[in-house]
């Protein structure tokens, strides 16, 4: 589905927004009109501001956005933060975009509110979406690689209730950065998602499954090897939740057992999980076999068990918009990124 503009984008005073945007609603032929978009309503339920630190990925933040506010109604503040470029210069814009609902027979109409701020104007814009967010309403910031030290990014995220960013393509270096982050989030009363830890979703869960039989479960006792071949970041995000997880189970999972293999070349991030015990004599593995499908295979002594699942890469917004309607912390994310940033090069 993509967006549509039922009114605007009008450039305006910054000052003015809110009573200019009402005017655009105002100006709206009634639904059903010749004009208008028809069965349309207003709707609301979050506020999603949008980061990012050029034009073009804004224009490409929106087009994700478009895809997702008929399911997830929010106003739409989409900022482009240039503090180094001159000269100073501040600008608003403002919009009504709609999509069609894939729950209703309506057309979901939103606010959408456009700012750029550059050179010392830049340090306006936290203020100022402070004052346009919707009262009352969770607040989810955007920023898929924020520049963490960065004082700007640290008032917006302190304003929000979840900030989202996206791990895939971190150096080892940003995913600590990402750790001490969220760490830090802890005092602030803010949430952390990774689209790229939920990406991730899937192998862990089938990676998972392989130990539901006690029997399995058993060889973990024996572990020999892990070996992960992914992006850095992907692969950093698998090895923490893994140790993460078997060192609270009771099995410790030592550094040196895990390899890191980088995915040259690769058209995912992920592309297997290996798992080898009892001096090679047992193995699990999860691999990508191609973009839709997941193949999980367990070698016992001289039993083998293969299963493929069928499971899509999702898109972005389909991604972005599961983060919207998440409430709370993600406790095991949060113990895999710290275990992650705490694996020596």
């Amino acid at each position: 589905m993509s967006v549509t503009m039922a009114a605007g984008p009008k450039r305006v005073d910054p000052a003015a927004i809110e009573r200019e945007l009402e005017s655009l609603w105002i100006s709206l032929p009634p639904a059903g009109g010749s004009s208008a978009t028809p069965m349309s309503m207003r709707a609301i339920v979050a506020n999603l501001i949008a980061l990012r630190d050029s034009e073009r990925a804004t224009d490409e933040a929106l087009g994700v956005i478009g895809n997702i506010i008929g399911n997830n109604p929010c106003r739409v503040i989409l900022i482009t933060s240039e503090p180094d470029i001159d000269p100073p210069e501040l600008m608003a814009d403002i919009a009504i975009i709609c999509q069609k609902s894939e729950t209703c027979r309506r057309c979901v109409c939103c606010d959408y509110i456009r700012l750029a701020g550059r050179g010392i104007m830049a340090d306006n814009l936290p203020s100022m979406a402070a004052t346009l967010v919707v009262s009352d309403l969770p607040v989810a910031v955007w920023w898929p690689k924020p520049p963490f030290d960065r004082k700007d990014f640290i008032v917006f995220a302190g304003q929000a209730n979840r900030v989202i960013v996206d791990s895939a393509a971190y150096s080892r270096d940003d995913m600590k950065q990402l750790a001490r982050f969220v760490e830090q989030t802890r005092r602030m009363g803010t949430a952390v998602s990774d689209l790229n830890w939920a990406r991730l979703t899937p192998y862990r869960q089938i990676f998972a499954q392989f130990f539901d039989s006690p029997e399995c479960r058993d060889h973990l006792a024996r572990i020999q090897s892990v070996r992960i071949e992914a992006d850095t970041s992907t692969g950093l995000l698998i090895a923490g939740w893994l140790k993460a997880q078997l060192d609270k189970s009771g099995y410790p999972l030592a550094r040196e057992w895990i390899a890191l293999v980088p995915a040259a070349g690769a058209v995912v991030s992920f592309q297997s999980l290996a798992m080898t015990c009892a001096a090679g004599k047992k193995s699990f593995t999860v691999t990508r076999r191609n973009e839709s499908t997941i193949e999980a295979r367990s070698v016992l002594d001289a039993q083998t068990m293969n299963r493929v699942v069928k499971a899509v890469l999702p898109p972005e917004d389909k991604l972005l918009g599961d983060e919207l309607t998440f409430s709370g912390r993600d406790a095991i994310f949060e113990t895999a990124l710290a275990s992650a940033a705490a694996l020596e090069d």
